[in-house]
């Protein structure tokens, strides 16, 4: 036998050998489709909750900017609202006011012993554009019910969730179910603004009561349809952790003079050079956070993404590049960058003796405030540009939720028995929410909203035509019912 054929032979034997390692690989990564169907419907007074949520989205609790937060007014008549829907609620319920606008009730439990549960939603809402107001099929604080919709501001950003876990305590109280563990509500007033007054304070307030949580539920992604790329089915996006926050501001300064005889570089050219780099250079992106959501996803994804996520090893680089090219995926996978700010220069003749601009990153869980600004330093790599950070604009990415506990079996199978077999997929929240504030006392913190939406309705959030089907609603207040019972049972 001649070398030739003896080394081909090894070549061969080395590709069988590494097809048959990345097929088995793939076979053990996947998990199977769920198999169970949605059991009959838990009784709802659709249009009853409808209507409530209707009155909640013509209070205009809209907060413009940290400076001009929510109205007290706004605040007020939709605490009066709540009050007059919800009586049982607070009749049975106690309420604590925190910073007299964010709502805290406590629905004491029988046994001690257990560790509460925490169910969460915000009051306040982002304003409408005062240019598209003429665009809205129905005004965005009417609260309308119409072609089987409640229309406004909040009706998905996040009043039916406010709405939805009032509806399923009412009901329940007025069934007479009494928890075994105490179940806190909690509904800030100032999330679109970050939560320093609301739930910051609550998570602060529990905290100093010694409470510590056996599960958190706050707003995150609902059941999406058409949102992963190969993936036709829809999808529960479950979010067990989000990114952290980061504004910088960045600055040079030179000395002023005439236009006419310019240097080199001006302050606006230095900084805007900088920048360029930075948008250039990206933090590196890391695929392998994506796995454990295409895991879940199992045989609903294409046969080509399951074999390269079970096999990053070999298929790491074309899963990272293929990945990056969308704005979603890519911001899925790496602290992101986005210069949003630039300022410079006073008149068209004058050198610029300043030039200020801001940039802010969304930190992926692993990467630190203090990994972006070493980053942003050798990247930019320019001592005349200096940078701090944005005062109230820095938080660490938040801790990263098990999902093979108690807590996230219950709402999986709770979510089974509304929808169906729909996969229950772990997910990494891109944005901020209030749950954030409650990282110090609890370990399992989710955000969800159990609602399921076409992938064209999330440009609806913070946009035009903001919407919630009546039917969509009711599988909410299904959803709560149904987990505040499970959670109750549950040896969390």
């Amino acid at each position: 036998m001649n070398i030739a054929l003896t080394v081909l032979i090894i070549l061969l034997a080395v590709v069988l050998f590494t097809a048959a390692f990345v097929l088995m690989r793939t076979m053990r990564f996947s998990q199977p489709l769920p198999t169970a169907e949605a059991s009959e419907k838990l009784a709802v007074d659709e249009e009853a909750a409808a209507a409530h949520l209707g009155e909640a989205l013509r209070c205009k609790t809209i907060s413009f900017s940290e400076k001009q937060p929510a109205s007290p007014e706004s605040l007020l008549s939709l605490h009066e609202i709540l009050e007059k829907n919800y009586p049982e609620v607070h009749k049975q319920l106690t309420l604590r006011k925190i910073n007299e606008y964010s709502l805290l009730y406590t629905w004491q439990g029988s046994n001690p012993e257990l560790d509460p549960v925490l169910l969460m939603a915000h009051q306040d809402v982002v304003p409408a554009d005062p240019e598209t107001l003429q665009m809205w099929e129905h005004p965005p604080f009417s609260g309308e019910i119409a072609e089987g919709y409640i229309w406004g501001r909040g009706a998905l950003d996040i009043k039916n969730q406010l709405t939805a876990i009032l509806e399923s305590v009412e009901n329940l109280l007025q069934s007479g179910f009494r928890p075994q563990r105490t179940v806190y509500l909690a509904f800030g007033h100032d999330e679109e603004i970050g939560g320093p007054q609301g739930a910051k304070v609550i998570a602060r307030h529990l905290e100093e009561q010694g409470v510590r949580l056996a599960a958190v539920l706050d707003e995150g992604m609902p059941i999406l349809q058409g949102s992963l790329p190969g993936v036709e089915i829809p999808v529960a996006l479950v979010s067990n952790c989000e990114k952290g926050y980061l504004t910088l501001e960045f600055s040079t300064e030179l000395e002023a003079g005439h236009a006419s005889t310019p240097p080199k570089q001006t302050a606006i050219g230095i900084l805007a050079q900088a920048l360029a780099r930075l948008e250039a250079h990206p933090m590196p992106g890391h695929p392998e956070k994506m796995s454990p959501l295409f895991q879940a996803i199992g045989g609903a994804a294409p046969l080509s993404t399951q074999m390269a996520f079970a096999n990053l090893w070999l298929f790491k680089r074309a899963i990272h590049k293929k990945l990056s090219v969308q704005p979603t995926t890519s911001a899925a996978i790496r602290t992101t960058t986005a210069v949003t700010i630039f300022q410079g220069g006073v008149k068209d003749n004058i050198l610029p003796r300043q030039a200020h601009a801001a940039a802010n990153f969304r930190l992926l869980p692993g990467d630190s405030i203090r990994d972006v600004c070493d980053h942003v330093r050798k990247v930019m790599a320019d001592e005349r540009v200096q940078f701090k950070f944005m005062e109230g604009g820095a938080w660490e990415a938040s801790p990263v939720s098990p999902t093979d506990n108690p807590a996230f079996k219950a709402m999986e199978e709770t979510l089974h028995q509304i929808f169906g077999g729909i996969p229950v997929a772990p997910f990494m929240m891109l944005g901020a929410t209030d749950s954030r504030h409650y990282a110090a006392i609890a370990e399992n913190i989710y955000r969800f909203s159990p609602m399921m939406l076409q992938a064209d309705d999330i440009k609806r959030v913070h946009g035009l035509n903001e919407r919630i089907s009546v039917e969509q609603l009711g599988n909410m207040v299904r959803f709560f019912t149904l987990l505040i019972q499970r959670w109750d049972e549950a040896e969390l």
